[in-house]
């Protein structure tokens, strides 16, 4: 089966070539694994990545703006609709039409197994975005839905998280203070103490939690209050450019904010 490529509007017009990338699996005897839908990509998008930029790579995470429609590369810091990814380009775009920007029809992927080490683009939250109609097959560590975790650990000592902790579930059966990654958008974690000891939440200054938009630690740690201290801690764009953890106290115990 052949798809229509060359990124101009349906019309005659100067032959066009094109570049291959191969982001999806395939089956036995090659069968298509993916389906697409037909999109027009807005005649400003470029890629920083791209060489030139105005080249877009196969693989690109793309996203569609409210007002328009259009598609552009999906952009976690905006507040436009484009923060919201919504499927893969399936092969390079040349957004050049004889030397001049133009928009350009194309297809992009919406659902299939896709190989996430081609992708460019793609972090957590927009792997959370697409993991319902999408499988990446470098990895199972997608963070699902939080109330529901994809696992849980239980943790006795100290512990400094990492971005493929990401979904999971930390059981505290003794005194733990929990460092967390860097930051990076859409990861998120739950913790729960257990134990009569004290449980902390460690990040640095990026906290935001209980009047503070810029805490280093967050401690549950009063008598009779520290066994049932359960909290969601969610890293997302709380301003243009501004990257934070945000914490939820679930348990309702109380919280050391400093």
């Amino acid at each position: 089966m052949s798809h229509f490529t060359s990124g101009a509007l349906p019309g005659i017009r100067a032959p066009q070539t094109s570049e291959e990338t191969q982001v999806t699996w395939s089956g036995r005897h090659g069968q298509n694994l993916v389906a697409t839908r037909s999109i027009v990509i807005d005649d400003e998008t470029v890629d920083a990545g791209g060489s030139p930029t105005t080249t877009l790579r196969g693989g690109n995470v793309l996203a569609l703006d409210d007002a328009t429609g259009l598609a552009h590369l999906y952009d976690p810091d905006a507040n436009d609709g484009t923060q919201i990814a919504a499927g893969i380009l399936e092969h390079a775009q040349d957004m050049l039409q004889g030397g001049a920007p133009a928009q350009r029809f194309t297809q992009m992927i919406v659902h299939g197994l896709i190989k996430e080490g081609e992708l460019h683009g793609l972090d957590a939250r927009a792997r959370q975005q697409l993991a319902s109609r999408m499988l990446f097959g470098r990895s199972l560590t997608g963070g699902g839905d939080l109330m529901h975790p994809r696992g849980v650990y239980r943790k006795d000592g100290n512990y400094t998280l990492t971005a493929s902790d990401n979904g999971l579930l930390f059981v505290a059966t003794a005194a733990v203070a929990f460092t967390l990654p860097t930051k990076e958008n859409g990861l998120a974690f739950r913790f729960l103490q257990t134990a009569d000891a004290n449980m902390s939440i460690v990040g640095s200054s990026d906290i935001v939690c209980a009047g503070s938009a810029s805490a280093s630690t967050v401690a549950f740690q009063t008598s009779d209050e520290k066994i049932g201290s359960h909290v969601l801690v969610e890293c997302l764009y709380i301003g243009t450019g501004t990257l934070r953890w945000v914490l939820t106290n679930l348990g309702g115990t109380t919280a050391t904010v400093s």
